[in-house]
């Protein structure tokens, strides 16, 4: 059985930057985790740094094959008109309960319309299995709470929250010396582009596991 035919598993749909970018991002997590180590271990062939636009268990596989190559076509029509939507020129961390690190796009011009476009033509097809209903939802706003309920991710529309991520720590309590970092570094010098979107298996952590799918953006 492929992996397309194997509805219950959990998807996400993702933007790649530049390689550039995705070692850079690797670089960072690695000189954070001697401060405070995190999980997942991010790397270019596994793990991927990624933006996701959506994620979540679809009971019609064509249906999302069919939506990234959509989404593919509008976004290189964005790129024709306006290459620009595409860059971040600094990133900066943030924290996000419970224990997570988030490297957050500024200025992000591209990610909010993006998402809209999964969700919109998704959301119906999202389904949930008994163990996403027995999801440890502490440290979630209401609203992300009931995101969660319904369609199995918290980041749904005025929740969508464009980031990468850095990383999580199982320690909140160990985290502090993050903490110190951050607001010493709150920009992180790391600049770059979109290039890519992918279908991807969601693994542990949320990570980028393995792509299904791998489509180019831009020229």
């Amino acid at each position: 059985m492929s992996l397309f035919e194997m509805n219950s598993i959990k998807m996400g749909i993702a933007m790649i930057p530049d390689s550039k970018t995705l070692q850079a991002i690797v670089n960072l997590q690695q000189q954070v985790s001697v401060i405070c180590p995190l999980q997942p271990t991010l790397a270019e062939d596994i793990n991927l740094p990624h933006m996701t636009l959506l994620q979540g268990r679809f009971s019609h596989i064509a249906a999302v094959r069919e939506l990234i190559y959509d989404l593919q076509k509008y976004l290189q029509q964005i790129y024709l008109k306006q290459p620009e939507a595409f860059n971040f020129h600094q990133l900066k961390c943030i924290y996000k309960a419970p224990g997570w690190y988030f490297l957050q796009p500024n200025p992000d011009t591209i990610g909010h319309q993006a998402h809209q476009i999964c969700f919109n033509a998704l959301k119906n097809i999202m389904v949930l299995l008994e163990c996403d209903r027995q999801k440890n939802m502490s440290g979630y706003t209401t609203s992300e709470t009931s995101n969660y309920k319904q369609y199995g991710y918290r980041y749904i529309e005025q929740d969508f929250c464009p980031h990468f991520t850095l990383g999580q720590t199982l320690n909140r309590s160990a985290s502090g010396k993050i903490d110190l970092w951050m607001q010493s570094t709150q920009q992180i010098n790391i600049k770059g582009r979109f290039e890519r979107i992918t279908l991807y298996k969601v693994g542990d952590f949320g990570s980028h596991s393995q792509s299904l799918m791998d489509l180019k953006i831009g020229v």
